[in-house]
């Protein structure tokens, strides 16, 4: 079975996120963030995160450097430094769950 999620939107994350703050929830966010702004894009997807009428907890998945700390963030990973042997940059899963 395929199941549609919704529309493909190609544009700034960061202007969006702005664009619709207060207007739109989502209640899974899976991101893999510039690590350059790792900051902001994490700050702008979690000003995303809502239940959205979901029973279960709101959840945000990111793939963040290893040196990326969020007060919220659950350490769930951290990948082997070869998984990403070209970008030179040591890596982790992070998940975040609002109630």
């Amino acid at each position: 079975m395929v199941r549609k999620i919704g529309p493909t939107i190609h544009r700034c994350f960061l202007e969006y996120a702005d664009e619709v703050k207060g207007q739109a929830e989502f209640p899974r966010i899976i991101m893999n963030p510039p690590f350059r702004g790792v900051r902001k894009h994490i700050t702008a997807a979690l000003s995303l995160l809502g239940r959205g009428g979901h029973a279960e907890p709101a959840t945000l998945v990111a793939l963040v450097p290893v040196t990326f700390e969020h007060p919220e963030a659950e350490h769930l990973e951290t990948l082997t430094p070869d998984t990403f042997s070209t970008a030179r940059v040591h890596t982790k899963i992070i998940s975040v769950r609002r109630d």
